[in-house]
């Protein structure tokens, strides 16, 4: 089956993406001119075989669409559930056709900037960054990289400082978008920037303007006016804190969102919620709240056996942690 199928990849993904398939001895069609000359070298490269499935960003460079011959589209998407184990799988369909989305969380991204790194020169976060910058980006890269490809941590540090940590400020507001496996984006209230701290890639929100329902989820308890929420989030980790407080400064409650790691950016904190969480009350009573939604979207296909695994072992160590 898989020497059959001829791939065309398109989009900001595409030489890693390349490089991780024609390592799986899959064909790559109509390459770019880019592409054709970064794997000149390659079997495979600029086949002849008809394009059995096409592959291009989705509209916010998360992650891309893929579309083709069922089989071979099948084929395709399970190879790279297979190697990426955090990767989110949606079935969709446009103008009648059928396509799946595989959006690229961090962990996702990570592995994608090292396969490129293999092709060409290629800082850690490069494809996160490309998504703020890409023409800034890879220039910085040709410039500083090409002679110097020992350097890719340090040029990698000094870019996402530039690109994101300078760009934040005491006061600044920062959006929070709040992934669903499902394909939604939930935009949670804005938060403004209370501390931030570029040595630990730690970011405080005080979060007052409140969406939505009128209690706190998971907490069973109602909203009040003039409550607020204080959201401490670190980029990398698999959690978003938020301890919500009475206008008084009495605490309500604390609530965990596990989720894929999270993504800082100049403007705003993305993450893909893995609807499992754990909250916890002011008598120190914590409890792990919608396990059975997050098995819910297991047998629906959107997430992998492992990553459910993941999220589950890490709510169950965070209520230990939490003396629950």
């Amino acid at each position: 089956m898989k020497n059959e199928i001829g791939l065309k990849i398109r989009g900001i993904y595409a030489t890693a993406l390349t490089r991780f398939f024609v390592s799986h001895n899959l064909a790559i069609v109509l390459p770019s001119k880019q592409i054709k000359e970064r794997f000149r070298n390659y079997e495979k490269i600029d086949s002849p075989e008809p394009i059995g499935v096409e592959i291009q960003d989705v509209e916010d460079k998360q992650g891309i669409l893929l579309k083709g011959e069922p089989n071979q589209l099948n084929f395709v998407v399970d190879l790279i559930r297979q190697n990426f184990f955090d990767v989110i799988c949606r079935e969709r369909r446009y103008g009648g056709f059928e396509f799946v989305e595989i959006e690229f969380p961090y962990l996702a991204k990570s592995k994608l900037d090292d396969l490129r790194n293999k092709v060409i020169p290629t800082v850690p976060n490069h494809h996160r960054l490309r998504i703020i910058a890409p023409e800034y980006v890879d220039l910085m890269e040709k410039r500083q990289l090409t002679n110097h490809p020992e350097k890719r941590e340090e040029v990698g540090k000094a870019l996402k400082k530039r690109l994101i940590w300078d760009r934040f400020e005491k006061g600044k507001e920062i959006a929070i978008e709040h992934a669903k496996l499902d394909g939604r984006v939930i935009s949670l209230s804005e938060g403004e920037i209370i501390e931030f701290k570029p040595e630990g890639e730690k970011l405080s929100l005080q979060r007052t303007r409140y969406k939505g329902r009128n209690k706190y989820d998971g907490l069973n308890l109602p909203k009040e006016a003039g409550d607020y929420a204080m959201t401490e989030v670190k980029d990398g980790d698999w959690l978003c804190k938020h301890t919500y407080y009475h206008r008084d400064g009495e605490v309500v409650g604390e609530y965990y969102n596990i989720s894929t790691p999270v993504e800082l950016y100049p403007d705003k904190i993305r993450y893909v919620d893995l609807e499992i969480d754990v909250v916890r009350w002011p008598d120190g009573r914590t409890e792990i709240i919608e396990e059975e939604l997050l098995d819910q979207k297991l047998k629906l296909g959107y997430v992998s056996e492992e990553l459910t695994e993941k999220a589950k072992e890490l709510a169950r160590e965070l209520k230990a942690e939490l003396g629950g």
